[in-house]
């Protein structure tokens, strides 16, 4: 049974060009999963993974819809050891709104909100090949005149056999409002 996280949603004041920006409910987890299967070369978490993201972490997730459609998502956390950082875990934007700056948008509503207001670093694992993670972590890092460190996290042969890449852990902070 869900919780109550399922219906009602609160909207962000954060409206533009016809997309919205919210919190995620457990009702968004199937049109998520959708996007991601359409956003080459993320990863495709299972269908019960993001329920349980809209459902437990909706506080730091974020949906954008255009006309009642999901056209992107962030999928985010406070990691219990790192209180002043928000693990950015997916990002996705449609393919037809890519290059408008709707990820950096996304990130900056999700840290205007009251709760991520102590946040200081915004963290997120991206393998070498993902220019346009990339490139969005550095361009945080310049908007808010701050480091932007990328390390390895996960060397490939953590992945077992098959083809997936390493992971290395971009930070980008402290972040200034």
């Amino acid at each position: 049974m869900l919780t109550g996280n399922d219906l009602i949603t609160k909207q962000d004041d954060c409206v533009s060009n016809n997309l919205s920006f919210r919190n995620p409910v457990a009702n968004d987890g199937p049109a998520m999963h959708a996007l991601v299967e359409r956003c080459k070369p993320l990863d495709v978490n299972s269908l019960y993974c993001y329920l349980i993201l809209c459902e437990h972490f909706s506080s730091t997730c974020l949906v954008v819809e255009d006309n009642n459609e999901v056209v992107g998502f962030i999928t985010a956390y406070i990691p219990p050891e790192k209180r002043d950082t928000l693990f950015v875990w997916q990002v996705a934007v449609d393919a037809r709104l890519r290059g408008q700056g709707i990820a950096k948008k996304m990130i900056r509503t999700l840290l205007s909100r009251s709760n991520l207001m102590r946040t200081s670093y915004i963290e997120g694992t991206v393998n070498p090949s993902n220019e346009a993670s990339r490139s969005l972590f550095k361009s945080l890092a310049k908007d808010c005149s701050c480091a932007f460190d990328e390390d390895l996290i996960f060397p490939a042969k953590m992945f077992g056999e098959g083809d997936h890449e390493q992971e290395n852990l971009m930070r980008v902070g402290p972040v200034i409002r």
